[in-house]
């Protein structure tokens, strides 16, 4: 069973909702730079190999319980 979960994610100046498959989301972690951001880490790569990222605008805790 594919789980989606819709994160709020902030890009610049911009904030907007993204859909994310569960099964593509690899590390989470605090935002080292703002203690109310988490950072979502994917499994897979961008077209130039870099890792993906996103910056979830939501703190590593209350993120944490969205994947418990």
């Amino acid at each position: 069973m594919i789980r989606f979960v819709e994160l709020r994610v902030t890009e610049e100046e911009e904030v907007k909702m993204e859909l994310v498959n569960v099964a593509n989301v690899g590390r989470v972690y605090p935002s080292p730079q703002n203690s109310r951001k988490s950072m979502v880490e994917l499994n897979y790569h961008s077209v130039n190999d870099a890792p993906v990222y996103l910056e979830v605008d939501m703190s590593y805790e209350a993120l944490r319980l969205h994947f418990l």
